[in-house]
């Protein structure tokens, strides 16, 4: 394989790399899992799609703007129904699955629309009426009513990810750890529970990337990972939470810590089907039971910042006003469990087995218990938390709205019915698709805000879904690392890096 000579392994086990390898190495704080767009779930997940599939378009890395990637150009009809896209000539699949053309296109999207597929995404196309293939180079798209945020839904990311129709076909059940893509890197092996391997896809229509293999290496503990990337056994430090080690790295020489606001929040989201929990009075009990400051100037020693909602200022379509806020305040906690009639409840925070998801909820729990309610947490492995939250069964679980800067792509997930289990509504909220809708059809930027708000404003009257704080991101890279772009969708691209020396 390239770039496998002269490498040593140090003291972590991780490859020291004798100068002129091109391998990149990127750390991850969890395994991976699944890699099928139509079902995939975590950043690192989406991370490894990042590299492998295209969209018809992309986030720029740095802004957030839209533009090209698989489709070269795009119009959309006088009465904003009919999305016309021309797809690059002479792109082929990995590992020769032949040409890319629109039938894979209708393909993937006809694919996450089909209810048997089980798409925890479906409800992001909710009003696309039919995907046509008029021709090889041209596809449709067919939607019930005008959607101002339609773009959104085919950028790169999630249910925007291209998929190859022989590919899925061919490969079966298996095809969830062996994607198959257009993009710049080509999926070569999983070794469970340590990393992934991928190599440069010489023939990428953006150019073929400047190193020539990636290793996502999964380092769980940051410390651990913190002197791995001193002491140059990793070249990217991805998911870094942990605020002593975020110290820990600004000072360190030959490290470049970046950080930037995020597009997303962690929530508590409460399924309003599980007993007291159909009560707002006991879900606005528990808002107020938590103590979120303490938790932000706390535990993450103001590495985190305050969440009003579920979405963050980084989205143009953000406001809060009028929308409700809670104070941490125990007494109005006991009193709005006393009106419902509610004691000795029981009840169970679900969270996966990640720093810092697996600690952080115990002091919530703490605070929860100083009110009465008898409040666990359960720690489940990633695929196991997944597997778990997308049932539907759980009282409660704690999430990251991760994602592109479109705030239908989280208001969607969190709140539409079509979104329901195996979807991500898990609190099976119910009130807001009419609203969602409004605010998909608003022809401008005020209206759009307008209807955003209003759906902000109930559904924090409502709290099916409880903002915890909202995420600063933080990415630590070694000196040999050159042109790497932090996004603010929580997922790392090595697609631009070179390495120094190399």
């Amino acid at each position: 394989m390239a770039g496998a000579t002269g490498v040593a392994l140090g003291a972590f086990g991780s490859p020291v790399l004798a100068q002129g390898t091109q391998m990149l190495r990127i750390r991850f704080g969890s395994d991976v899992s699944q890699l099928d767009p139509a079902k995939i779930f975590g950043i690192e997940n989406q991370s490894v799609a990042t590299h492998v599939y295209s969209g018809l378009v992309k986030y720029d890395q740095a802004t957030n703007a839209i533009v090209p990637d698989i489709a070269t150009g795009h119009e959309v009809s006088s009465d904003g129904t009919v999305w016309t896209f021309r797809l690059r000539p002479g792109v082929t699949w990995h590992k020769n699955f032949g040409a890319f053309t629109s039938d894979d296109v209708k393909f993937s999207f006809d694919r996450i629309l089909d209810p048997s597929t089980g798409s925890a995404y479906r409800g992001q196309l909710a009003g696309l009426k039919e995907v046509q293939a008029p021709d090889p180079m041209t596809v449709r798209f067919v939607l019930e009513a005008p959607n101002s945020g339609f773009l959104h839904k085919l950028c790169a990311f999630n249910q925007g990810w291209i998929v190859s129709r022989r590919a899925v076909t061919e490969i079966g059940e298996r095809y969830s750890m062996n994607p198959i893509g257009t993009g710049p890197f080509v999926f070569e092996r999983w070794t469970t529970g340590n990393e992934v391997r991928m190599s440069a896809n010489a023939a990428y229509f953006g150019g073929a990337p400047q190193v020539s293999e990636l290793m996502f290496r999964v380092v769980r503990d940051e410390t651990a990972a913190a002197i791995a990337l001193e002491n140059r056994e990793l070249d990217i430090f991805f998911a870094l939470q942990s605020p002593d080690v975020i110290d820990r790295l600004r000072r360190a020489n030959g490290v470049t810590l970046l950080d930037r606001p995020a597009n997303n929040t962690v929530n508590l989201v409460l399924n309003t089907t599980a007993g007291p929990l159909r009560d707002v009075r006991v879900r606005r009990a528990i808002m107020h039971a938590m103590n979120r400051k303490a938790l932000i100037d706390g535990f993450f020693r103001g590495t985190k910042t305050e969440a009003t909602s579920v979405l963050t200022p980084t989205f143009q379509e953000y406001t809060d006003e009028g929308v409700p806020r809670y104070a941490y305040d125990p007494d109005r906690a006991r009193a709005l469990l006393r009106e419902a009639g509610v004691s000795n409840f029981r009840f169970e925070i679900t969270t996966p087995a990640l720093n810092p998801y697996d600690r952080f909820p115990v002091p919530l729990a703490n605070d929860l218990q100083q009110v009465g309610i008898q409040a666990t947490v359960r720690v489940l492995e990633r695929a196991a938390y997944g597997q778990a939250r997308s049932s539907g069964n759980v009282q409660s679980c704690i999430t990251a709205v991760v994602g592109p800067p479109d705030p239908d792509s989280a208001l969607v997930t969190l709140f539409h019915t079509r979104s329901f289990p195996p979807g991500l509504n898990t609190s099976r909220y119910d009130r807001a698709d009419d609203l969602l809708a409004e605010a998909a059809r608003a022809p401008d930027m005020a209206q759009r805000k307008a209807a955003y708000g209003r759906l902000l404003t109930q559904t924090m009257e409502d709290v099916p879904v409880l903002p915890l704080f909202a995420e600063q991101l933080f990415v630590a890279h070694g000196a040999r690392v050159q042109g790497f772009v932090q996004n603010s969708l929580f997922t790392v691209n090595a697609s631009p890096v070179s390495l120094r020396g190399a």
